[in-house]
């Protein structure tokens, strides 16, 4: 009977109304929401097998969606550990501190992430910040699995209160006096070098032109920067202490380095390639000097520029002269202050000014990001219709960029879920009214048989 299929259009016209009135009353509830994405109502009108000669009412069904991705205001904030994602794609979280076996990764766009009382980074619905650890310069320790989400770990600043960095790299800018004799008293550099405790040296460079033109031998010690008695000196080949021997060529542009005193073999290159040796203390060494002391070897790069070119170590007709000495060792030093950087790199600066990186955020992006399943917490779940995961870097594989210091407000128009609102509310009513309408006529019937 047409009357009754009329009456349940009316109530599948109430329902579908009601999950409307939800929704709105879910995105206004969120207006103020981290990273929240507003959820719509659409309707879809159901139709039943009718003939020509009579009707039969189908009613309409509710259909909810939301788009993760949709872009929401980017608003500045004074805390360095808030992000937000400018574009494409996911931060990845996980409900453990340190996921394990089983503990689910799950994606977000809200990114109000502060310490916890362990110093790992958590965002206001207790999903931890999931990133790949870095070396010093700036590089992903594990890049061989880094599609993998197991490589990624939580974000824990704990790790980085207190450190000292070894010395690995030492940079040189140098000009020695071609016009020097080869029994001219020697020129010394110095320069402070840390072992892997931070424990601190005197790197003593002697400079000493030899008889044959152009080529200089430098001996290399550690002694203790205090003045003391130690000094450290490792025996090379034939008995010459730590160094190299630098062979200028004739128009005072490096040519030749040769490591360990001048006793192992030369090193050429290229033009415009980075000319450099490798100077070793052993811990052996060390230790013999400084009673108790156990410490790694000291061993770090020397960069006297490029071969070729004036850009580094020179020898011209003008007195020795220093103009760039660099080492990227450090002694013991507080963590002052984290930010982030538009990559997603994170940057740890300590009270003694230097900086170091220690963690590189991925960006996860998903085929179809509105499958993806909603969770409490702004967090979503990946499905089988998202498809999976992929990492990327911010700006990469169509992935984002990171803003640091801000946060993505939540999409809601308030303006325009009040309009809804109102619709919402006279569409119900009136789908009341079928219900209403289709009992009197009912009732009609019912009289006929009196």
């Amino acid at each position: 009977m047409s009357i009754n299929s009329g009456l349940f259009a009316g109530v599948a016209a109430v329902a579908a109304q009601s999950t409307a009135f939800a929704v709105i009353s879910d995105n206004i509830a969120n207006v103020n929401t981290v990273g929240f994405k507003d959820t719509t109502t659409q309707f879809q009108a159901l139709v039943t097998q009718s003939l020509s000669t009579s009707a039969s009412a189908g009613g309409v069904k509710s259909i909810t969606q939301s788009d993760p991705i949709k872009q929401g205001l980017l608003q500045g904030t004074a805390n360095s550990t808030d992000v937000a994602i400018d574009g494409n794609g996911f931060f990845i979280t996980n409900e453990a501190p340190v996921p394990g076996l089983g503990d689910e990764y799950l994606l977000t766009r809200a990114g109000n992430f502060i310490k916890d009382e362990n110093d790992k980074l958590v965002n206001s619905a207790g999903f931890y910040l999931q990133g790949y650890a870095t070396d010093g310069t700036g590089a992903i320790e594990n890049a061989t699995t880094k599609d993998l989400l197991s490589s990624l770990e939580t974000v824990d600043l704990s790790k980085f209160q207190r450190v000292a960095k070894v010395t690995e790299n030492v940079e040189l800018n140098i000009n020695l006096n071609a016009a020097a004799a080869d029994a001219d008293a020697v020129d010394v550099t110095n320069l402070t070098v840390y072992d892997s405790q931070g424990n601190d040296y005197l790197l003593r460079l002697e400079w000493d032109k030899t008889a044959t033109a152009n080529i200089w031998d430098c001996v290399a010690t550690l002694r203790d920067p205090a003045g003391g008695a130690q000094n450290i000196a490792e025996t090379g080949t034939a008995g010459k202490a730590t160094g190299f021997r630098i062979e200028f060529n004739t128009d005072g542009t490096p040519k030749t380095v040769t490591a360990v005193g001048g006793g192992g073999a030369a090193t050429t290159g290229a033009t415009g390639t980075a000319a450099t040796t490798t100077i070793t203390f052993t811990a052996a060494a060390i230790t013999g000097q400084y009673a108790g002391r156990a410490v790694d070897t000291l061993s770090f790069n020397v960069n006297f520029g490029n071969f070729g070119t004036s850009s580094g170590m020179t020898q011209y007709d003008a007195p020795y002269q220093t103009s760039l000495l660099n080492q990227d060792g450090n002694g013991p030093t507080d963590l002052e202050r984290v930010s982030f950087d538009d990559k997603g790199l994170l940057t740890a600066v300590f009270s003694d000014g230097s900086s170091r990186p220690i963690y590189k955020l991925p960006i996860a992006t998903v085929p179809a990001p509105a499958e993806l399943e909603s969770l409490s917490g702004n967090a979503y779940r990946i499905t089988a219709d998202s498809g999976e995961a992929v990492l990327n870097f911010a700006t990469e594989g169509g992935a984002g960029r990171v803003s640091a210091s801000a946060l993505e407000n939540s999409t809601v128009d308030i303006a325009g879920q009040f309009t809804d609102l109102i619709i919402a509310q006279r569409a119900y009513s009136a789908a009341t009214k079928i219900i209403t309408t289709g009992d009197e006529l009912l009732e009609e019937i019912t009289r006929v048989k009196r």
